[in-house]
């Protein structure tokens, strides 16, 4: 059976993910920095979870990681998609920004994607598998007092182009999907309906979006019938992308 590792797994567009890959008929390594809402997803789908606690933004766990899977005969054997979704954001001027914040941001939004996918790509070669990176429409068009943030975000664009072009020739795709406003805990309007509805009033579509409708575009860019697609960057916005 295909397995997919999924980072940020335990809320949120990770876990939409990871929900998605399941009832496609994958195992998941389900990694995260919180083990109570990893065990959750873990309980849920019994013997199809492997819960792994990790912090992207730490190159001892991810070694350790990497240890684990490449000598795990089942969920690391069969390998095949990486998705690189754990992040953190902040709104905050680019006055107000100091150095631990710049490089706190780009540990987990770059650098840990990074070192997951360095750390295992032999296994992802070797089944010819996929990479789907998870940046932001802030990547490709920021707004104001996001600058850590976007800028993070657009280098994560850059690299999935640049790995697409040296890893086609392994048989090895890699994608991108940009969320917009997605309600997921990493907002502060997550669970406020009042602010909610004020963003909704932004969106081309009229709704924000839901952690699904990006799962949905993970799995349309690493499924059956995306044999051919590599390099690409799919906003998955409501349309605010043109706003």
């Amino acid at each position: 059976m295909p397995t997919a590792l999924v980072t940020g797994a335990g809320t949120g567009i990770g876990r939409a993910v990871a929900e998605r890959f399941l009832s496609e008929g994958f195992e998941v390594v389900a990694v995260g920095r919180r083990p109570d809402l990893l065990r959750e997803l873990e309980k849920a789908h019994p013997g199809k979870v492997r819960a792994v606690q990790c912090d992207i933004a730490e190159a001892d766990d991810v070694r350790k990681l990497g240890a684990f899977l490449k000598s795990d005969s089942s969920f690391g054997a069969n390998l095949s998609v990486i998705v690189n979704n754990a992040g953190k954001f902040e709104r905050r001027s680019f006055a107000e920004t100091n150095d631990l914040e710049w490089s706190s941001t780009f540990e987990t939004n770059l650098f840990g994607a990074v070192r997951v996918t360095r750390e295992l790509l032999p296994l992802v070669i070797k089944n010819r598998g996929v990479i789907i990176n998870v940046s932001a429409t802030l990547g490709l068009k920021p707004v104001a007092a996001t600058s850590v943030y976007s800028a993070s975000k657009a280098a994560m664009i850059n690299w999935t182009q640049s790995m697409a072009l040296e890893l086609g020739a392994q048989a090895v795709r890699v994608n991108c999907v940009c969320p917009g406003i997605v309600d997921t805990p990493i907002h502060s309007f997550h669970g406020k309906p009042e602010e909610q509805l004020k963003l909704a009033s932004l969106q081309p579509l009229g709704r924000i979006g839901r952690p699904s409708d990006v799962a949905h575009a993970v799995w349309s860019l690493a499924g059956p019938g995306s044999e051919w697609i590599t390099g690409s960057v799919l906003s998955v916005d409501g349309g605010i992308g043109l706003v």
